[in-house]
């Protein structure tokens, strides 16, 4: 009965939390009351406040007597929360929220690839070398392949030894959650296959230099590779006769 209960709750956040991500609900205002909620979702009133206490712990919301739920200025959202990351995903997320999670990319990973020339173990390296692998020999934009070049990520920022840097592992994850779901075919195209074996070598031969200008240069390509496709979509979705 407690996990029927726990998967309710998460469901009532999740859809609320998407809507609060879309705009569906702007900063300042209220969200639907308890009871609205309660018949809209078929839940007791208990799931509807533990949605509310999850929705607030990342942010999101602000509950006072009177005035109710409402939605929280962007500035006060817990943007690296690995939920409200999922949620910008799966809301075809702007430009402007792509541009800004490659941008905090590209400030933190060449620095914690060169921060793994330095602190990697033995078994680290072996282990990135498995994510390459993975990456090389599965399918283009297989999940075996997606799971591997999250391994990959991943496995560097643990090689840095630094429990903050391993911490943002979820927006790592969302990057590449929008470079699939997006329809980037040429993600695991030879070039960028090619981008990511450069790094593991650069870390695997411990040079520092490399390894920082190598990762630099995966993620401004990966970066490119999302706004083609995003350029592309939009392209195809434009009636004939569009003179834009």
């Amino acid at each position: 009965m407690a996990d029927r209960q726990e998967g309710r709750t998460e469901a009532v956040a999740g859809v609320l939390g998407r809507r609060i991500v879309a705009g569906r609900y702007h900063p300042g205002e209220a969200l639907p009351t308890e009871p609205e909620m309660q018949e809209e979702f078929g839940v007791s009133r208990t799931a509807v406040r533990e949605a509310i206490r999850l929705l607030s712990g990342k942010g999101l919301t602000v509950s006072r007597p009177k005035i109710g739920t409402r939605v929280r200025p962007i500035v006060d959202w817990n943007l690296l929360d690995a939920d409200v990351l999922r949620w910008q995903v799966d809301q075809n997320p702007s430009e402007e929220f792509i541009h800004a999670l490659f941008e905090m990319r590209e400030i933190v990973e060449p620095e914690a690839a060169a921060r793994a020339v330095e602190r990697a173990t033995d078994e680290q390296v072996a282990a990135l070398g498995v994510a390459m692998d993975g990456i090389r020999n599965h399918p283009r934009g297989s999940p075996e392949q997606v799971s591997a070049d999250l391994d990959f990520h991943l496995v560097i920022l643990e090689s840095t030894r630094n429990p903050l840097l391993r911490a943002i592992g979820a927006m790592i994850e969302s990057g590449l959650s929008i470079s699939f779901t997006l329809g980037w075919r040429t993600a695991m195209a030879e070039e960028a296959v090619l981008q990511h074996n450069a790094v593991y070598e650069a870390i695997r031969d411990r040079d520092r230099e490399r390894a920082f200008h190598a990762m630099r240069e995966l993620l401004q390509g990966a970066k490119i590779n999302v706004f083609k496709s995003i350029w592309i979509s939009r392209s195809a979705r434009r009636p004939t006769d569009d003179p834009r």
